[in-house]
Order: structure tokens, then C-alpha cells, then sequence
């Protein structure tokens, strides 16, 4: 049955979160991992929060921490189980599928003896190389679709294009430190408002006009360049809270993979 396949997602920003709550919602015994003090900037639509905050919700499914030695697949699990990233104790778990949905774009290591089902998101994952198959996660035609043979497209370097923006819209770190934010998800700014303080001097701007979709936590130490926040220019129409039309797109993808490969095996 494909309710005693167990899943390991390996990422919980947001696009690893959007296939975990489509997985866990449809019956599936899912859990994650990521790095600790996460990355993830759009937080309240990523499960990675929990690490911090020991549960988070995300529209209605449940992530929380735990360093549980064990895991029971045999009954249905009311929350999403999530760890810090090691996988020498994960692969303890014997997970049946793996989806890698760090989006790290380079990947040295082979990961296909570590489930009978690797699925790896975007680019940097090759089909017979690192991964048994992979989903195309760039904006387009070919948005969540399966790859069976060769790779998904590359990093164009250039983040989708959303309300006409793209480079603009993110917000990066102008310096080594700790962030202290001054305002909140869902508001409103003006270009050139001040938005946080990097060590408590470092003034930091909205770049264009828009919604506050995206902040980085406060636990979470920044270096220069790294992106810290993302501002949404289509303003408030943009549902902030809930998991992206991108996200979602991607779940379904790795939900049908997951099911063909089910499929096919239960044919043999």
C-alpha cells in the first residue's frame, strides 16, 4: 500500500514544505529535516520554524521538533516529525523515498542507495547520476513536471519573475550580524522604507513597493550577500500565509512520481 511508504523530505523551506503537506494530508508517513537555526525566509508557509519554535503550522498540518529514536509507521501520524539535518541518524529510519528539497544547485554525492526512491528537486540533480528522478522547479511550461532522463534546467541566477520583478524584489544582507526586524509578514511598505537593522546599526530597505513576504529569522545569523527577505511588488492581493501556486505545483509532481513508481513496483 502506498500509506506504509515512509518519506523523508530533506529541506523544509518552502518548496519542501508545500510536497510534505501535500504528502502528509494525503495519508503518507512523512518526515523532515533541515539545518538548525534554519534559512528559510518566507517562514510562515515553512515548516523549518520548528526548529526554532518547537512547532509551527502551516494552513492546518502540524511540524514539530523531535529526537525521537523511533518513528511508527503502522497507525497514521497526526503531525509532521521534524529533525535537525544528519543523516547519519535518519537513514536509521530506512526511509523508502527520498525527496532532496534543500535546492542547494551543486551536489557531489550520489544519493540513490539511501532509498529505493530519490527524488531530487531542481538543478544540480541528474537522473542515473545522483537521483532516480528529479522535478523541474523553474517557472514555466515544465514547472513540476517529472524528469526521468536527464536533468533539470540550470540556474539561470535570476529569481522568477513575480508582479515584473525579479532580482529587486529579494533583499540581501549588506553585512556580517544578527538581524532585528521592524516590521512584520503581510505589511505594506514603501520603496526605501527602513525595514531592519543589521547589529542594531546597519539600516536595511525595502527595495520596491509590495507586501513583506519573505524575513529571515532573528536566530539565524546572516553573512553579506546572503538573501534575508523578499518583498512581493503585487502587494495585498498576495496571500502570505498560504503555500505557493509554485509549491504546490511541485508537491503534485512529486506525489505522481511517487505514485508511478508505486505503481510500477506493484506491477513487477
Amino acid at each position: 500500500m502506498l500509506a506504509n511508504e515512509l518519506v523523508w523530505v530533506r529541506g523544509a523551506g518552502e518548496l519542501g514544505s508545500g510536497v510534505a503537506h501535500l504528502l502528509h494530508r494525503v495519508g503518507l508517513h512523512v518526515f523532515m529535516s533541515d539545518l538548525a537555526p534554519p534559512l528559510a525566509i518566507r517562514r510562515p508557509v515553512t515548516f523549518s520554524c520548528a526548529l526554532v519554535d518547537g512547532s509551527t503550522v502551516v494552513e492546518g498540518v502540524e511540524a514539530k521538533k523531535t529526537q525521537s529514536q523511533k518513528l511508527n509507521p503502522s497507525k497514521p501520524w497526526k503531525h509532521i516529525p521534524l529533525f535537525e539535518d544528519n543523516p547519519e541518524k535518519l537513514l536509521k529510519f530506512r526511509p523508502t523515498v527520498l525527496i532532496d528539497a534543500r535546492m542547494l544547485k551543486k551536489y557531489k554525492e550520489d544519493f540513490r542507495p539511501w532509498a529505493d526512491l530519490v527524488i531530487g528537486l531542481g538543478p544540480g540533480f541528474e537522473v542515473g547520476k545522483n537521483c532516480h528522478l528529479a522535478i523541474e522547479t523553474m517557472r514555466g511550461h515544465n514547472l513540476g513536471r517529472i524528469i526521468s532522463k536527464g536533468a533539470p534546467l540550470a540556474d539561470s541566477g535570476i529569481p522568477g519573475n513575480i508582479g515584473g520583478e525579479t532580482t529587486r524584489r529579494l533583499i540581501r544582507a549588506t553585512r556580517t550580524g544578527q538581524m532585528k526586524w521592524a516590521t512584520q509578514f503581510g505589511e505594506l511598505v514603501s520603496k526605501g522604507q527602513q525595514l531592519a537593522l543589521i547589529n542594531n546599526d546597519k539600516p536595511v530597505f525595502a527595495p520596491l513597493d509590495g507586501m513583506v513576504r519573505g524575513m529571515i529569522s532573528e536566530h539565524t545569523p546572516v553573512v553579506k550577500g546572503m538573501k534575508i527577505g523578499d518583498i512581493d511588488p503585487r502587494g495585498e492581493s498576495v496571500e502570505y500565509k498560504q503555500i505557493s501556486e509554485k509549491a504546490r505545483t511541485i508537491a503534485a509532481g512529486v506525489f505522481e512520481a511517487i505514485v508511478l513508481h508505486h505503481n510500477e513496483i506493484s506491477n513487477d
